[in-house]
């Protein structure tokens, strides 16, 4: 009998930092809107391209991750874009745990850069 009760206070204990565990991601970007993924959310990119700026922006919507890619010898901006992001935006869902999606787009191209946005939008509201 004691026995019993040790394993069903375990299980409830285990329930209850399970849910808290689940609970975290989807609740800390609902406090958090100026949670922005990190650099290396952006998708690979082309051998020769390097990343030169990287800086915050926010706006009403929350915030996103700017980054500024310089394309390789012999591409242009417009090529570089859509070899990142080839529909211009891009979402990926980060698992079922964490109720956010990570989402890239192309913000503007020059002659041999481009600036792209990395930032977390929720896909349960």
């Amino acid at each position: 009998m004691v026995r019993s009760r040790s394993v069903i206070a375990g299980a409830a204990v285990l329930a209850v930092v399970a849910g808290v565990g689940l609970a975290l991601p989807p609740l800390s970007l609902l406090v958090d809107e100026a949670a922005v993924p990190p650099a290396s959310a952006l998708p690979a990119l082309p051998d020769g391209a390097h990343l030169a700026a990287e800086g915050m922006g926010c706006g009403s919507g929350g915030c996103w991750l700017e980054l500024t890619v310089e394309a390789a010898e012999g591409m242009t901006g417009d090529e570089l874009a859509r070899a990142i992001v080839p529909d211009d935006r891009a979402c990926a869902f980060r698992g079922p745990v964490d109720l956010r999606r990570v989402c890239t787009g192309v913000i503007d191209t020059d002659a041999d850069s481009t600036r792209f946005f990395v930032q977390y939008e929720r896909w349960v509201d």
